[in-house]
Parts: structure tokens; C-alpha cells; sequence
């Protein structure tokens, strides 16, 4: 797939440049992401160990910014835009049980994510976006775990584990991984070079790594899927048209 994905950018670079009348931008964009990260709850309590509980994933919020060049064929309608972004891509995982427990697990990863779009501009500066990707864990070990245990067993006298232990050992069982992803786009570049545009990535490899552990904790598919909102603005290479 991957050895695809390049040949078609290979000659799809290639069969343009052939051709002249092409516009080259550089620029920057910010932006606020929602993303999640899917099944975790069989990750950490694997199906019919015990009932009388619920563990439910949310998603989070998180900035993300990053670095653009475009070559745009305007005769064809068309551009290749490369980029470089960072991005905060969060997941809560809270539990609540019969017992009274309740714990949040916060896997708060950030990626530096490279990728490609080919876009398509059907009417002036409307565009649509479509290409691969891949993002880049730098901080794989940012789990967060948090409960009302010490408050049960004051309580009950019931004997929990302190959550400085259960991090620690989470954090060595789980750790982030890398993952490749597909993004679609769409937004609007104004003549003003402003732009505007949403994003959907839909990740499609396995972003997190089960160790090696005497606790359960189960190796599963999970992939990440974000929303992302953006705005930009860009410059114009004026004296590199051989660039």
C-alpha cells in the first residue's frame, strides 16, 4: 500500500512539473483537534472477566499547528501540499463500578505529523483534500491515572493500590506508538492568503503497544480518528519558479 501510495505521488509530481504556470506558497496554521482513541476499555479489563461496571472512552480537545509548502497548478485545478504539525491528541478512559470505584485513565499523547494532500479546487479558492500520513508519539509514556480509592478505603477499610503505583505500572505496560493515517480535507484559500478549512484523519494502524505484563492488560488494534479545525495564512515563493 505504502509502495503504491508513493509511486502514484512519484508520477503525479512528475507529470506536473513537466508543466509551467504553477503557484508556490509557504505558510503557517493553527487550530483546535478533537481525537480519540479507540478500543481501550478491552485493553484494560478484557470481555467477561466481571460484570457491574462501565468503561466508556472520551475523546479531548487539543491544539495543533504546523508548516506548509503548496504547489499549486491552477490551469489543472489542482495542488500538492506538503506539511509538518504538532498536535496534542488526547483520550479519557473513565470506570465506574457497583462497588463505588471510579478511575480515569488520561492517555495524553502529542505527535509530530508529516504528510501530503492532493487537492482539488473546484471553484476558486474552495478546495478538497485527500493523502497520507504519519504521526510521530514524542511523549509515548503520558498516561495519567486518577481515583476515589483512598476515599473508599477510608470508607470501607478496603485495601487499593495508591494511584502513584497503578500509573507506574500502567506506563510500563502501555506505551504510544507511531501511526500511519489517511487525511480529508476541505476549506477555502482567499485571495488575501488567508485559508480556512476542517479536517478529518482517519487513522489506520495501531497506535498503542501492550507490553509484556502479569496484569491483563490486553494488545488490541487501537487507532486514533480526529477532528480538526484550522486556519492559516501563506506566502508566495515570487522569485523561486524553479523551486
Amino acid at each position: 500500500m505504502k509502495k503504491i501510495i508513493i509511486i502514484l505521488f512519484l508520477i503525479g509530481a512528475k507529470s506536473l512539473s513537466a508543466q509551467g504556470d504553477r503557484r508556490i506558497t509557504y505558510g503557517l496554521f493553527v487550530g483546535g483537534m478533537y481525537s480519540k482513541m479507540s478500543n481501550l476499555p478491552d485493553v484494560i479489563v478484557p470481555k467477561g472477566i466481571y460484570e457491574g461496571y462501565t468503561l466508556e472512552e472520551k475523546g479531548k480537545f487539543g491544539p495543533t499547528a504546523g508548516f506548509l509548502i503548496n504547489w499549486k497548478y491552477p490551469y489543472a485545478k489542482v495542488s500538492i501540499q506538503t506539511e509538518v504539525s504538532y498536535s496534542q491528541q488526547a483520550t479519557d478512559l473513565n470506570y465506574e463500578d457497583v462497588k463505588g470505584l471510579e478511575y480515569k485513565i488520561n492517555f495524553g499523547y502529542s505527535y509530530l505529523n508529516t504528510a501530503t494532500q492532493f487537492k482539488y479546487y473546484p471553484y476558486q479558492g474552495l478546495y478538497v483534500g485527500v493523502g497520507p500520513g504519519v504521526s510521530f508519539n514524542i511523549n509515548a509514556n503520558n498516561i495519567k491515572y486518577t481515583s476515589n480509592s483512598q476515599e473508599l478505603f477510608a470508607n470501607s477499610g478496603v485495601y487499593f493500590e495508591p494511584d502513584a503505583n497503578v500509573q507506574k505500572v500502567l506506563r510500563e505496560a502501555l506505551t504510544g506508538k507511531n501511526y500511519f493515517y489517511g487525511i480529508f480535507s476541505a476549506g477555502y484559500e482567499f485571495e488575501s492568503n488567508w485559508t480556512v478549512g476542517a479536517r478529518y484523519t482517519l487513522g489506520l494502524t495501531d497506535a498503542l503497544a501492550t507490553e509484556e505484563n502479569g496484569h491483563r492488560y490486553s494488545e488490541n488494534k487501537n487507532k486514533i480518528n480526529s477532528i480538526s479545525l484550522i486556519i492559516g495564512y501563506s506566502f508566495d515563493f515570487d522569485d523561486l519558479a524553479n523551486f
